[in-house]
């Protein structure tokens, strides 16, 4: 197609494809024809342009996607991370809404009325005097500016700080939480795509053994029960592959909707054994420092602590500060309603049943439930990373176990492979052989991959989530990952 688009555009464009000399026969370009021949190219190459447009970004929305581009990409898109990144927002927002407690506060009032007639009053012999004319008119602005109030102020400001620690607290959990997420289902698409490979192979191992035991058996080499035997496992080595591919496609799912896309992505971060980390104690020690549950329940707990002293500055009274001008006024009596005023206010609330005192012992309940939360907290993490990290040593030994067993069963089904070609091995042997490779390879793969998602937990639970790259990047010198 695009050679013919070419062929089309020379010959539109060619010099020597205009109208001949009627003396000596040769070529002539006429101006139109030059013209309309440029348009012609650029069109046509447009039109190639455009019609390669979807196919590239097609073929990029399927090319390949490494960990840190989909890490990236989960920053983006996802919504969770999103929605903690407004949750966050919306805190600062009521921080600053807290800080307006120290400036004045300003408005300006206004007020009409219409009469039925003015308002006099009767002097008797003297005769009546107005009151006030009709349709009255005013205009006032009026400030006040609370001064002190017994540390009220001071306390709702430092209570609206914590609020805000503790939302960014919450924004960092809910930012491990999703890096472990799209750890678990990055590598999980990976291990489905992997498993699907070494079901294929023995597929194909099996397809065939499944043709040697129809020519053996069509040689009367072997019973009809080898060759039987051959059948059934080749039907279960196709089950097993069509459930891979299911697989695959359920974990694409999934790490679709992590990143936050609608196209399918193909993990390129090969599983790897990350069998290098530091001791248990390291990581309890961060947790303690790092966890973000447990730093949000202290931001909490200050939070509380603040709010018992707001309720405290409730005995203390109330000064503020007032003043009011007249902007405009028609039609009012002018010696009975002054043009400005300001003045010192002072509020004191000596006895309001009790209130106090109940709302005192509640913010105290509340600030001793918040501390003993934090400290069962703490030891709740505690045990969370050792649970986590015996997890990660269990999968590094559990690959270490398969690591040893990989190349023995390779070398078994080679030789059962060949003895049973030769007519002298069993086809049970071959099978044998076969399901005990696949089995190793499987788990060799799956004990890669728990060690990567149990990596990730473990990180999470000490808050060190945002390390996650540089762990992995352990395994490959820091080129693939």
């Amino acid at each position: 197609m695009a050679r013919g688009l070419l062929t089309l555009m020379l010959a539109m464009t060619s010099p020597h494809a205009g109208s001949k000399r009627p003396a000596t026969g040769e070529a002539v370009t006429s101006p139109c024809q030059l013209v309309c021949g440029r348009a012609v190219e650029i069109v046509a190459l447009a039109g190639m342009l455009i019609g390669a447009l979807p196919g590239a970004a097609l073929a990029q929305s399927s090319s390949g996607l490494t960990f840190r581009d989909a890490l990236a990409i989960t920053r983006q898109r996802n919504a969770r991370w999103r929605a903690a990144d407004a949750s966050v927002l919306r805190a600062e927002a009521v921080r600053g809404e807290q800080l307006a407690l120290y400036w004045p506060t300003v408005s300006v009032s206004g007020a009409y009325a219409h009469l039925n007639d003015r308002l006099f009053v009767n002097l008797g012999s003297l005769g009546t005097a107005t009151v006030l004319q009709n349709d009255p008119a005013k205009v006032t602005i009026s400030a006040r500016w609370t001064v002190f109030a017994g540390g009220r102020i001071l306390a709702a400001n430092r209570a609206g700080e914590a609020g805000l620690t503790a939302a960014g607290q919450e924004r960092r959990a809910t930012r491990q939480g999703v890096t472990t997420e799209l750890v678990d289902r990055y590598f999980r698409r990976r291990l489905a795509a992997d498993v699907l490979e070494v079901r294929r192979q023995a597929l194909a191992t099996l397809d065939r053994h499944l043709e040697d035991a129809h020519r053996l058996r069509a040689a009367g080499q072997i019973a009809r029960t080898e060759e039987l035997r051959a059948e059934v496992a080749h039907a279960e080595a196709d089950r097993d592959y069509k459930k891979a591919r299911r697989d695959v496609d359920l974990a694409a799912a999934a790490l679709r909707a992590t990143l936050g896309v609608d196209n399918d992505v193909v993990p390129t971060t090969p599983l790897a054994p990350v069998d290098s980390l530091e001791a248990r104690e390291a990581f309890w020690a961060a947790a303690d420092s790092g966890n973000p549950d447990i730093a949000r329940l202290a931001a909490l707990e200050e939070q509380a602590r603040q709010g018992t002293h707001a309720v405290r500055a409730e005995y203390m009274p109330a000064v503020s500060l007032f003043g009011q001008q007249e902007l405009l006024q028609n039609h009012l009596n002018s010696t009975t309603d002054p043009n400005w005023i300001v003045g010192v206010a002072v509020r004191w609330d000596l006895f309001d049943g009790f209130g106090r005192e109940h709302r005192f012992r509640a913010a105290r309940r509340l600030e001793e439930a918040i501390s003993l939360e934090r400290e069962g907290a703490r030891r709740d993490v505690r045990t969370l990373v050792e649970a986590r990290y015996d997890d990660y040593r269990s999968a590094v030994e559990q690959h270490a176990s398969l690591e040893t067993s990989l190349a023995l069963a390779q070398e078994s089904l080679r030789a059962e492979s060949r003895a049973f070609a030769a007519g002298i091995g069993t086809s049970l042997a071959v099978v044998d052989a076969e399901l005990a490779l696949s089995r190793i390879e499987v788990g060799r793969l799956t004990a890669m991959y728990d060690m990567d998602v149990a990596l990730a937990r473990l990180l999470e639970a000490s808050g060190k989530s945002d390390r996650i790259l540089d762990y992995l990047d352990r395994v490959s010198g820091g080129t693939t990952r």
